[in-house]
């Protein structure tokens, strides 16, 4: 069996699993959840680094995204997560079990960020990047670069949880300050910037 194949039993191993844990989820019906705008409202005040995220499809599209759900979750096996919105192209590479490279941006990036949050068909235009052994894009210039083969994923309302095994790091050899999202705003936090 090839590594695409095992790692695509995995994830159907996830989903099969979460599926059959469904009894355990509570709900309740009789209480209504908060609405659209009051979740934004209190997520809002939670500071969040920024990070893209970096695929290809099977076509040998090029895809990305601006995000601030990405967070650690495993040191052995190493996984990462990302919450990626189900109607984006990324999130449908991404469910397709493609490869991918999460990238933490620095302070002096915010124009990256927008970038990658707009709606443009080529996201990658005037930027530098490369492929990883993967084949996925990575980034020149970010933080830190985690290149990611898929593991698992999970549903979570309109969004997938895409759980990624790190596969090679990279670490920026300057030191300044990274990008953060607070307030529905970019957000400078340092005096450190690259020089």
């Amino acid at each position: 069996m090839s590594l695409q194949e095992l790692q695509s039993v995995r994830v159907m191993d996830s989903r099969q699993w979460i599926e059959g844990k469904s009894d355990l989820l509570w709900s309740e019906p009789e209480r209504p959840s908060v609405s659209a705008a009051a979740f934004r409202q209190a997520f809002g005040q939670l500071a969040a680094g920024v990070s893209i995220v970096t695929t290809q499809d099977r076509d040998g599209q090029m895809l990305g995204m601006t995000a601030t759900s990405v967070t650690s979750l495993s040191l052995d096996p190493p996984l990462l997560l990302v919450c990626v919105d189900n109607r984006t192209r990324t999130a449908a590479a991404l469910t397709d079990d493609a490869p991918f490279v999460v990238q933490f941006l620095a302070q002096d990036q915010e124009a990256l960020a927008r970038q990658f949050a707009s709606p443009a068909a080529d996201k990658f235009a005037n930027v530098a990047y490369r492929l990883t052994e993967s084949g996925a894009p990575a980034i020149e210039g970010a933080l830190a670069t985690l290149e990611c083969l898929p593991y698992a994923l999970y549903p979570g309302g309109d969004h997938t949880i895409v759980v990624g095994r790190i596969v090679d790091v990279q670490v920026a050899d300057i030191a300044t300050s990274p990008l953060l999202y607070f307030q529905s705003r970019f957000l400078n936090i340092g005096p450190k910037s690259r020089g």
